[in-house]
C-alpha cells in the first residue's frame, strides 16, 4: 500500500514538472485541472476521447465546481502556456511550438499529448528522466 502511494506521488510530481516546464501558471485553477486530467488519462486513455462527457464532469466533481468552469479554466491555462513560448518543451511534447506559427492545441490534444508522454516515460513504474 505504501509503495502504491509512493508511486502515485512520484507520478504526480512528474506531471507537475512537465506542466511547470510548459509554462502553465501554477496559480490558475486550470493548472490543477490539467494535472488531474493528465493523471486520469494516464490510466484511462479513453478519457481524452470523452472530455466533455466524462473528464470535465469527473474533475468538476473532485474540485466541487462545474464542467463548464473546468473547460474554461483549462482553456485559459493552455492559452497562457502556449503564449509563453517555451519552444524546446513544446516541441518535445507536441512536435511543434507557437514559434512555428501553428495554432495552439485544443484542450483535449494538450491533455492527450502530456498523458502520452507521461505514459511513455513511466515505464515499469520507474520514471525516466
Amino acid at each position: 500500500m505504501a509503495n502504491e502511494i509512493r508511486k502515485c506521488v512520484e507520478l504526480e510530481k512528474y506531471v507537475t514538472k512537465i506542466l511547470l516546464g510548459l509554462g502553465v501558471p501554477a496559480h490558475l485553477s486550470g493548472y490543477r485541472y490539467i494535472r488531474e486530467a493528465v493523471l486520469i488519462s494516464v490510466t484511462d486513455m479513453e478519457a481524452v476521447n470523452r472530455v466533455t462527457k466524462y473528464l470535465y464532469p469527473e474533475i468538476a466533481e473532485i474540485y466541487n465546481t462545474t464542467p463548464t468552469k473546468v473547460e474554461r479554466s483549462v482553456r485559459t491555462a493552455v492559452e497562457a502556456s502556449w503564449s509563453r513560448r517555451n519552444r524546446g518543451v513544446m516541441e518535445d511534447i507536441f512536435g511543434y511550438s507557437s514559434a512555428s506559427g501553428r495554432k495552439r492545441p485544443t484542450n483535449s490534444e494538450y491533455i492527450a499529448c502530456i498523458a502520452d508522454k507521461v505514459r511513455l516515460d513511466y515505464t515499469g513504474n520507474i520514471l525516466v528522466s
